[in-house]
């Protein structure tokens, strides 16, 4: 067997080098023998048609991280390449056809025929073996290469245990991640406390932009056509965003496919609490003829009906969801290209508030209604479109990228209330009615590594409009968003067991604000203009003391500006009262001012154990000039009396701590433990501050099927059963500091339980089986963070259904 190990990580001179010594070496340019290889002769003769390049890059297929030392052979003359540190491996052969196997330790081998006739590459993204991995799937948690991040992943069992689920319930099962609520169909995310403005989402590698101000608004985004969700939390998050304070959620589809062919998978889910049920289709493939061009199209439909309690069923709490995506991608070895477009369509049904908010707070709630699938008013209707174009070159052995995007979001709310006006009711008009354009540009620069030393650069800008449409009431103004900006990271590894990571951001932002007010009677409109420079930086260490224990520290500073809602919102929304901090602020009296925030997070992890794995997170997060909502005295409006919030700005501390820990007590039981606690401080008030998650903490035991033999028509069986435990939110503001209108509900514990199954593991078309339980006691409870806390109970027991078929 003769090897060839030819990496040469340093461009076209290092090709050249390769080349002429494959050439030298006895035997390099052979004679393909077989009935299905035809040699041919051209060029400068027989040596010059024997040196053409097979070569390509060998990643993972779900992350993209490469795989260096993975193995390439050729069967016919049993050549092998080892994959270099940039997961590429090159071969010189003949013109004509060969079967190339590519394989590497916790990885499906693949085999794949490669014509030659030129110069030809071929990549691969290989699959990880589903038994070898599936343990460290199932919490959500993959084992990756070191980074000063603090990052946790679903995708693969557990993120197909939450299909049917919203972006924001999927989050729930990553440890330091809660959510605001507002009902039963409304979750948005929350990282260490903070949420909204404070945490960033990106869609397939764009920033989502639209109306994420309200904490009603849910990401609109569509969870079946991610293959991954990463949370990054803390700090470390100066590539994304110098208001990425809280940290980012990304959204990342499967790579489109490299082999020639189709492929796909189906999704059916059907719930038994609220007869929900969701479908969604995936077609990609690839065409033979025009090598590297793939593509890919996913459709989704989700409708429920009437969530219910234990006691009751939840009024007007029925919604339908539509949505599509589709990627046209084309990639060669020194380029590439991509095209995205997705749309996100959904109307959500809102509980009707009654006109005395105070009257609503009791128990069954007044309003209740037999099951139906029907959505009256009032509700939310939603749609959301993205346009992303993005490329790559590869320039000097680094990797220059542009990524253009266009984003249209329009919200139309419905209010209980219908106009007066007959005219109005009959075309059945929404009382708020936005819609706000974003453009965004990203420019990003990954220059060849240099020894130990890595690093990017990026530039980037945007540009949003916010207006609503006439006969709207008024509740955001109108505004213009502006904001260019520039970062450089770098990365350093002095040794084999550090990892430095340091990064510096800044942008120019401009907020032009226009809204209508009646002083004295008179109408005016107030115009103002702001800009504000947002500096960040953050420093990141990993020190990995030994192969299974790691520790990490991250420092940062950032600073936030005020975004439109938190200085010039004002009236009723989504059945809460609102006032932006300029709307009643006294004659000088300071005004809202950018808020710094300084952060640590210090993280200990224990990996790559038989036995025993897991990660303690603590974290401490400083703000000067924290913004925030605060109760006021309830406003009596025409239509009723609502529950009322101000901004205001105040100095604050956020403390907390993650735990994700397992242990596998046989071959086949794995027990687990995730608890998270935060502490919320006024720092100028010397008091807790509103709306801070409460301690929470769950505990399962799950079987995990042994591996098994080759050639097994069932396999990936797996149970689990598990108890979710939240404490009552003690700590809470003082009285006279803005109580709330209720005090927190008592804490409770939940019974869930999921299992399932694959059955034809080996088969061309798996089907995948699953089973899952949420509250199987039927308790009742009510959860702090849910902004109907003050209505309605929390949903009952709930038995899902989730079959995935691949093809």
């Amino acid at each position: 067997m003769r090897v060839l190990f030819c990496s040469s990580p340093r461009g076209s001179g290092g090709w050249r080098v390769v080349s002429f010594v494959a050439c030298l070496l006895p035997g390099a340019a052979y004679a393909q023998r077989g009935a299905d290889i035809a040699v041919a002769s051209h060029g400068n003769g027989p040596a010059a048609a024997c040196n053409l390049a097979l070569a390509g890059r060998v990643a993972d297929h779900e992350t993209g991280q490469l795989l260096p030392g993975a193995t390439a052979r050729l069967l016919e003359t049993n050549d092998v390449s080892a994959a270099d540190e940039f997961g590429n491996y090159h071969f010189h052969v003949c013109p004509g056809l060969y079967r190339l196997e590519i394989s590497f330790v916790g990885y499906r081998s693949e085999t794949v025929a490669v014509r030659v006739g030129s110069a030809t590459v071929r990549n691969f993204r290989l699959h990880p073996d589903a038994v070898l991995l599936r343990g460290a799937v199932v919490h959500g948690q993959r084992v990756a290469a070191p980074t000063p991040q603090a990052t946790a992943t679903l995708d693969g069992t557990a993120l197909q245990a939450t299909r049917g689920q919203t972006l924001g319930e999927a989050l729930l099962k990553v440890s330091g991640v809660a959510a605001i609520q507002t009902g039963p169909s409304v979750f948005k995310p929350m990282i260490h406390g903070l949420h909204s403005n404070r945490v960033a989402l990106f869609n397939n590698g764009v920033r989502q932009e639209g109306q994420q101000w309200g904490q009603e608004h849910g990401p609109e985004i569509d969870p079946f056509v991610a293959a991954r969700l990463t949370v990054v939390k803390g700090a470390a998050a100066v590539r994304y965003g110098a208001d990425a304070i809280g940290g980012v959620v990304l959204t990342a589809p499967a790579p489109l496919p490299d082999s020639a062919g189709l492929s796909g998978e189906a999704h059916l889910v059907g719930a038994s609490n609220n007869g929900l049920g969701a479908a969604s289709l995936t077609v990609q493939g690839s065409p033979k003829r025009v090598p590297g061009l793939a593509g890919r199209v996913v459709g989704t439909v989700r409708r429920a009906g009437l969530a219910r309690t234990p006691g009751y069923r939840i009024a007007n709490s029925a919604l339908a969801e539509y949505s599509y995506a589709g990627t046209l991608g084309y990639e060669r070895e020194q380029w590439g290209a991509e095209v995205f477009f997705s749309q996100y369509n959904a109307q959500l049904g809102l509980y009707p508030l009654p006109e005395n908010a105070r009257a609503a707070q009791q128990n069954p709630p007044r309003v209740t209604q037999d099951f139906t699938y029907a959505i009256n008013r009032g509700y939310q209707d939603l749609r959301h479109s993205l346009l992303k174009v993005s490329g790559y070159y590869r320039l000097g052995g680094g990797r220059l990228g542009l990524t253009v995007a266009r984003q249209w979001d329009d919200r139309g709310e419905f209010d209980k209330f219908r106009p007066r006006n007959d005219a109005a009711a009959a075309r059945n008009r929404p009382e708020l009615d936005y819609r706000n354009e974003t453009s965004t540009a990203e420019l990003r620069w990954e220059p060849r590594s240099r020894g130990p030393f890595s690093g990017e650069l990026g530039l980037s800008g945007t540009y949003q409009n916010n207006t609503y449409r006439p006969g709207s009431r008024f509740f955001m103004p109108y505004y213009t968003n502006q904001a260019v900006g520039a970062y450089g990271l770098g990365r350093w590894r002095p040794g084999a067991r550090w990892l430095l990571e340091a990064g510096l951001r800044l942008d120019r932002r401009t907020l032009n604000t226009r809204r209508p007010t009646r002083p004295a009677g008179v109408f005016t409109v107030v115009e103002e203009n702001f800009t504000y420079f947002t500096p960040a930086a953050s420093l990141g260490a990993v020190w990995d003391a030994s192969p299974h224990f790691g520790l990490r520290a991250d420092v940062s500073a950032n600073r936030r500006a005020p975004a439109a809602n938190e200085r010039a919102s004002q009236g009723v929304h989504g059945g809460i009262y609102e006032e932006g901090y300029d709307v009643s602020r006294p004659a000088g009296a300071p005004a809202l001012r950018p808020e710094t925030a300084r952060g640590l997070s210090l993280s200990a992890t224990w990996h790559d154990n038989p036995r025993f794995n897991g990660e303690l997170t603590i974290y401490q997060t400083s703000f000067d000039g924290y913004i925030y909502q605060t109760p006021i005295p309830e406003v009596l409006s025409v239509r009723g009396l609502f529950p009322s919030f101000r901004y205001q700005q105040t100095d604050a501390r956020f403390r907390g701590a993650d735990l994700l820990v397992s242990y596998h007590l046989l071959l086949p039981l794995t027990l687990g433990v995730k608890a998270a606690t935060v502490f919320e401080r006024d720092r100028t008030r010397d008091d807790y501050l509103i709306l801070a998650p409460a301690d929470r903490a769950e505990l399962w035991l799950r079987y995990e099927q042994p591996v098994s033999p080759v050639g097994r028509r069932v396999a990936g069986r797996y149970a689990q059963a598990g108890v979710q435990a939240v404490a009552r939110q003690t700590r809470t503001p003082r009285p006279e500091n803005g109580q709330d209108y209720q005090a927190p509900p008592a804490g409770y514990y939940l019974l869930n339980a999921e299992a399932g199954l694959v059955l034809g593991p080996g088969s061309r078309h798996p089907l995948s089986l699953g089973v899952s339980g949420t509250n199987l006691l039927n308790t009742r409870y009510r959860d702090y963070l849910n902004r109907y806390r003050y209505y309605l109970d929390e949903l009952g027991r709930n038995v899902t259904l989730r079959l995935k078929l691949n093809f």
